[in-house]
């Protein structure tokens, strides 16, 4: 039977390069998660509840990492309980606690106003409209770290020949354009087990939106690469005990990063 409710770590190490800027950190953060079962209302669908509890930053070079890190982690403090439902193929299709995240951005807004109304006006503008799409709301947490991991292999189970899949991603550098990826998992059986290994490439008959591209970076000419490499220890009954994802991302030779994921059950 499935353990319903488990903590986990997950530590996150980043290398970016941005045109002139470069910068390295790392963060660590505890999760716990628990499992409701079917949705009553769509059994299809099974039900997480997902709680951010604590996330530091324990390296970084560029001491503005520090300030933007914790001004991130503010906004994100909104979305730190998360009551959501995936359906078999990974997708987050339902999140049941919107009400209770709009109520702690009210919270925040309040206090952004209160510290400078006009330099937080256009976050409270952009956040307000993200909150009245929740299709956009739940493609962001689909998009989360813990999330990438959670989700990247689910519904792949042992058996003796690979498995390929298209699939259209979000950048991890977070700049905010889409992916097209082939990836390719294998399995090991294990006595307590399984493990799930994953390459990831580029999809260079894929579309991907380079006016955008260019509007962020300012470069024209571009040099897109992909490259994902995980895997992934599961219990004999699916559970995840860990993973490991390193996935380098590159749109010119200026603008790059290689980023590094850990997460490892704790309880």
């Amino acid at each position: 039977m499935e353990q319903k409710e488990r903590k986990y770590q997950l530590t996150v190490k980043g290398n970016v390069k941005m045109l002139t800027m470069m910068d390295s950190f790392a963060t660590v953060g505890i999760y716990e998660l628990q499992w409701n079962g079917q949705n009553a209302s769509r059994p299809e669908l099974q039900e997480y509840v997902l709680e951010e509890k604590e996330v530091r930053l324990t390296e970084y070079f560029d001491p503005n990492t520090y300030q933007l890190i914790e001004y991130v982690n503010k906004l994100a403090r909104i979305y730190n309980r998360q009551h959501i439902c995936i359906n078999k193929d990974g997708q987050i299709k339902g999140l049941l606690n919107l009400p209770e995240i709009k109520g702690k951005w009210d919270a925040v807004k309040k206090e952004l106003m209160q510290v400078n109304p006009i330099a937080a006006f256009e976050i409270i503008r952009h956040k307000d409209r993200e909150l009245d799409a929740p299709v956009e709301v739940i493609e962001n947490l689909a998009n989360t770290h813990f999330m990438q991991l959670f989700l990247y292999d689910w519904g792949i189970r042992p058996g003796g020949t690979e498995t390929t899949r298209r699939q259209i991603v979000r950048d991890r550098m977070g700049i905010g354009f889409f992916v097209p990826v082939v990836q390719t998992f294998g399995t090991t059986q294990q006595p307590d087990g399984y493990s799930v290994q994953v390459e990831a490439i580029l999809d260079g008959g894929g579309r991907i939106d380079k006016g955008m591209i260019t509007l962020v970076t300012g470069q024209q000419e571009l040099d897109i690469k992909h490259y994902t490499r995980a895997s992934f220890q599961h219990d004999g009954n699916g559970v995840l005990l860990s993973a490991d994802m390193t996935v380098f991302e590159q749109l010119t030779n200026d603008c790059r990063s290689d980023l590094y994921l850990h997460l490892e059950s704790i309880s």
